[in-house]
């Protein structure tokens, strides 16, 4: 038998791991450790870490065995515990799909779930080294324990090595970077639609702070002057200007050749002092002012690629993605800003799952979820051209949905649109204090609202609990 760490309730820092496996007879906890969560509990941990993961199309016949790989942060408010979650599957032949449903949960007193969101990296790299020894093969039980027990010590020598503050609500620090004249402010007025003021821009001076608020949660964003004077200060002064950054938007203006090794050198300035503060925030790279009317010349693809290859050489290890914006062009704007909140969720990926098992029941080509100020939160598309339409399309349905409900021209919380062979499902829904939207796009003919009726219930279900745990 394997012998347990038995850790004292008084050490704040303590946490738990849970192995559940989908056997025959459904979700079950196969290992705890340490021994402190009672039977009853830890089934309630199992099921509802597994039902997020069970009923997936990807799941059935085995063939995408190794695409079910996946974290989430996942809330257990009746357990007053959060838990960091890694989907994945064991490789069983006498299992349906050749193959079980499993997850390993590293489980914290949900007044410290802001350590889970503060390191995740390093946490979701143990869980995924532990799950990749039980991915191939069905172990005995013995060995089992062993892996799970060597995680918990692992664990819980980081986090007694880590000094992370204990935080009730987690404030995220958004950084928006760039040489002067890059366009930062126009693109931050513009996202909050502060259209009216696009004509009086001036030069930041220094820093501007502004706070939003999506899904409950505070962001921090930091608009910092682009002129040589002040990037020279935040340079000096990076533990104040730099640090505990969590989200940075890295600006360049596209038309301006002469200054692009500035602007590189600059960003390899930041990348180099977030390295040194050993933090890897994801990165969003603006190619900024591509307008509409000379988006698709040849000359500015291929300055777009040369662009990329460099700043990707530049930010190696970090989670870097490109988006060309304009102010003229809404659409890019909310896909870049929706882009860089959605990289800041650890349940980004299981989100999408979610979409595509919804998508599954209604044979939809698309779904996208929105929150009340049009961020996209996540979407499934059965390719690029769908998931493209339906991303541009979805804030002009919500308008459309706002204005007739406003003139009582709807009076439920759906509205469908009729086109030529497709149908356009538009659904408003609430999960606790958050305003929802979901866009369906799919095919006609095919009693889709009935579908949509018997599914969406369950759907809401599987989501509620990533929603809470978004950010």
């Amino acid at each position: 038998m394997v012998e347990t760490r038995d850790i004292s309730s008084k050490n704040k820092s303590s946490s738990t791991i849970i192995l559940s496996v989908f056997e025959k007879e459904g979700p079950v906890p196969k290992v705890c450790v340490p021994d402190n969560i009672a039977e009853d509990n830890r089934m309630i941990i199992a099921m509802k870490s597994i039902s997020l993961l069970m009923g997936e199309q990807i799941y059935q016949g085995g063939d995408f065995f190794d695409s079910v790989k996946y974290f989430g942060i996942l809330p257990f408010p009746d357990l007053e515990l959060t838990g960091l979650t890694y989907f994945f599957l064991i490789k069983d032949e006498n299992a349906r799909g050749n193959a079980k449903a499993a997850t390993i949960s590293l489980l914290l007193e949900s007044k410290r779930s802001y350590f889970l969101y503060e390191n995740t990296k390093q946490l979701s790299l143990m869980l995924a080294e532990t799950a990749n020894l039980l991915t191939y093969e069905v172990l005995p039980q013995e060995e089992i324990d062993e892996i799970i027990n060597s995680l918990a010590q692992r664990v819980e020598k980081f986090i007694s090595e880590v000094n992370t503050p204990v935080e009730l609500l987690r404030k995220l620090k958004v950084l928006f970077v760039g040489l002067g004249n890059s366009g930062k402010t126009s693109y931050l007025r513009a996202i909050s639609q502060r259209f009216s003021e696009l004509t009086e821009i001036r030069p930041t001076k220094g820093v501007e702070r502004t706070e939003i608020t999506v899904l409950g949660h505070q962001l921090r964003e930091w608009d910092l002057g682009g002129q040589e004077k002040y990037r020279a200060s935040y340079i000096k002064n990076a533990d104040l200007y730099l640090y505990d950054t969590n989200l940075l938007f890295y600006f360049i203006d596209i038309r301006d050749d002469l200054r692009f090794d500035e602007s590189f050198e600059y960003f390899g300035k930041l990348i180099e002092i977030l390295k040194a503060f050993n933090q890897y925030p994801p990165i969003i790279i603006n190619f900024h002012k591509l307008d509409p009317d000379i988006s698709d010349t040849n000359e500015l693809k291929n300055k777009i690629d040369v662009l990329s290859k460099k700043f990707s050489e530049l930010s190696k290890g970090f989670n870097i993605n490109f988006f060309n914006t304009s102010i003229f062009d809404p659409y890019s704007l909310n896909k870049s800003f929706s882009g860089g909140i959605g990289a800041l969720s650890p349940n980004r990926e299981i989100f999408a799952a979610q979409l595509q098992w919804f998508s599954s029941k209604l044979n939809a080509q698309a779904m996208l979820l929105l929150n009340e100020s049009s961020l996209i939160l996540s979407d499934y598309a059965k390719n690029k051209e769908v998931e493209i339409v339906s991303e541009i399309s979805a804030p002009h349905f919500q308008n459309l949905f706002r204005t007739f409900t406003d003139f009582k021209l709807i009076t439920r919380d759906q509205a469908v649109w009729q086109m030529e062979n497709s149908l356009i499902l538009f659904n408003h829904f609430n999960i606790d204090d958050n305003s929802l939207y979901l866009l369906t796009l799919t095919k006609n003919g095919e009693d889709i609202e009935k579908k949509f009726e018997k599914n969406f219930p369950k759907f809401k279900e599987r989501i509620k609990l990533l929603i809470q745990t978004y950010l």
